[in-house]
Order: structure tokens, then C-alpha cells, then sequence
């Protein structure tokens, strides 16, 4: 399992509770670890999708920016705010 650059995309910040209220997420591996660490539920059709998306973008089977696709999703599922950052 690499965390090389090939798996970033575009960042998009989660508007989260608790002390990590801003969570900045630009790579599969942040994808990975804010639903693991951060996620308020576990049982999201959204959510399941969004951990098995990220397995395929670390195995390369899906682009890293379907991980992102579907971090948002699960976001919306549990209504979580986001917005993407333009530099």
C-alpha cells in the first residue's frame, strides 16, 4: 500500500465536530483516516461505499478522486459541511 502523491486530488475541507472542527482532506490516506478516526456513523450505505473506494484507490482500481467523490457523499449522507479549496 502506497501513500504516494498519485493519490491526492483536490482538497475539500469537512466543517467536523469536536477538536478538530476544520478537517483538510487531499489524499486517499486522509479520506481513509477521517472515516476511520472522525466519522460520526458507521452504518451508511455512503460510508461503506466510501471505505471500499478507498481500498480501490490505494490498489489503483478506482482514481483517487473517486475516493473524494465518495468522501463527499457520505458527507451528505450524515449532512457533515464541506467546500472545496481553490489555490
Amino acid at each position: 500500500m502506497s501513500l504516494n502523491i498519485s493519490h491526492q486530488f483536490p482538497a475539500v475541507r469537512l466543517v467536523m465536530d469536536g477538536a478538530e472542527r476544520y478537517r483538510l482532506i487531499r489524499t486517499v490516506a486522509d479520506v481513509a483516516e477521517v472515516l476511520v478516526k472522525d466519522w460520526p456513523s458507521d452504518d451508511g450505505e455512503e460510508y461503506i461505499n466510501a471505505l471500499v473506494a478507498c481500498l480501490d484507490a490505494y490498489k489503483e482500481t478506482i482514481p483517487a478522486l473517486a475516493a473524494r467523490e465518495a468522501l463527499i457523499r457520505a458527507a451528505d449522507e450524515v449532512r457533515i459541511p464541506h467546500f472545496t479549496l481553490v489555490c
